[in-house]
């Protein structure tokens, strides 16, 4: 599936995680979360600026290592089987876009190389968000 979606993966690469990704993704998920970027779902082309939205805040938050990797928890990947995956993304665009086409969804949680940031894309009722919290 990550090749259909332009991404490369990385076998044998794992992140210096503070938490499991199942905890990763409860945090997102938390009540506590609040977005950095909320874009209605009823905007023209809302899936395209909710993915530059993304871009824009995980490239502030120094998601991306220096050769452009990242770990990542897809919403159509049984996390508990997989964990966080390494990948890079040469396309470097609409990633939420190149999600929802091949699974149907534009939700993932992408984590820096040392673990110590999250930055993820949400759909929350009315609208897409992006989150960005700093790992304590």
């Amino acid at each position: 599936m990550l090749d259909s979606i332009g991404l490369q993966f990385f076998v044998n690469e794992v992140p210096s995680a503070r938490f499991t990704a199942l905890e990763a993704l409860q945090f997102m998920e938390s009540a506590y979360s609040r977005p950095v970027v909320s874009v209605k779902k009823s905007l023209p082309n809302a899936v395209k600026k909710i993915g530059e939205e993304w871009h824009c805040a995980a490239e502030r938050a120094g998601l991306f290592t220096a050769d452009g990797k990242f770990f990542v928890l897809l919403a159509s990947v049984e996390i508990d089987d997989v964990g966080w995956l390494c990948v890079k993304d040469p396309i470097g665009a609409n990633l939420p876009g190149r999600l929802l086409s091949k699974n149907g969804s534009i939700e993932f949680v992408a984590m820096s190389g040392n673990g110590k940031m999250v930055c993820s894309v949400m759909d929350e009722g009315n609208d897409y968000w992006v989150l960005s919290e700093e790992v304590q």
